[in-house]
């Protein structure tokens, strides 16, 4: 208080000259920042202090890609509760976000075309119908295992397998389960796009695993916490579950993969059946 009155600062308690320490590690990167532009080049420090600015980037994007990370899989284990007919593991026991999604048609073995809805997550691919009777329903039809498949482009849309020929197709093929899958794009525009975003889920999948983004106990807690609400839902309590979710969860990142980007913030995740995502 006497520096305060001394130093003719305002009036501000105590408190208000903390900062919690994920705080202060977010800070960091500016304070190193303006350090660095008043720092001559010829320097000793300023090489130190170039690599403490890279090194304090790096652990800010870290510690906002884990919470980015730990508020989608509340998201993911929500979506799972609205899809009919659910079968198999629970979507979180493998993945944590979603990556990309859209209507594709999908070919039986028969040479019939399916319209389907496709969801890609890190580590699976999942596809439903969509529930025309229900606002954003859909029931699940099948999975596959992005981490046991090969990915092969049709460029003449020719596959002798289905004894079929189409444009903008791909075929997926499930090693362990010896299971093949023919996807049908909309337009060369769109497959492209899918073309990328299973580049990215690779990608995502390796730094998920290098930096352990998301714990499985963690995980295990929010469908814990899912099935509880469930419980007292069915039971008769007056517990709104929707709104316990989604209160206070943004509906994008809190910063981008990248450190110097900046992402707009996107509205409606929960609706991510009705436009492709990204």
């Amino acid at each position: 208080q006497a520096c305060r009155l001394l130093q003719e600062m305002i009036e501000i308690p105590l408190e208000g000259f903390l900062l919690t320490p994920v705080q202060k590690i977010c800070k960091y990167p500016l304070q190193l920042n303006e350090l660095l532009k008043y720092t001559p080049v010829t320097h000793p420090d300023h090489v130190h202090i170039q690599g403490a600015l890279d090194a304090m980037k790096k652990i800010a994007t870290l510690i906002n890609e884990r919470k980015r990370k730990m508020e989608s899989i509340e998201k993911l284990a929500y979506w799972q509760t609205t899809v009919e007919d659910w079968q198999g593991p629970d979507l979180l026991e493998d993945s944590s976000e979603l990556i990309y999604a859209g209507e594709m048609n999908k070919v039986n073995s028969a040479g019939w075309s399916q319209e389907r809805n496709f969801f890609l997550f890190d580590h699976q691919l999942v596809y439903c119908k969509k529930d025309l009777l229900k606002k954003n329903g859909y029931s699940y039809k099948g999975r596959i295992d992005l981490d046991d498949c090969e990915i092969m482009d049709l460029e003449d849309g020719k596959d002798t397998q289905y004894n079929v020929t189409v444009k903008n197709a791909w075929k997926i093929h499930e090693v362990s389960r010896e299971k093949w899958y023919l996807l049908v794009a909309r337009s060369s525009a769109e497959k492209e796009k899918w073309m990328k975003a299973f580049t990215n889920e690779r990608k995502r999948v390796k730094e998920d695993q290098e930096n352990n983004f998301v714990p499985l106990y963690w995980k295990r807690m929010v469908l814990n916490k899912i099935k509880t609400s469930q419980e007292k839902q069915r039971s008769g309590g007056q517990m709104n579950y929707q709104k316990e979710f989604v209160r206070g969860i943004p509906s994008h990142a809190t910063l981008p993969r990248s450190y110097s980007k900046k992402v707009q913030k996107k509205k409606g995740w929960f609706g991510f059946g009705n436009k492709k995502t990204k």
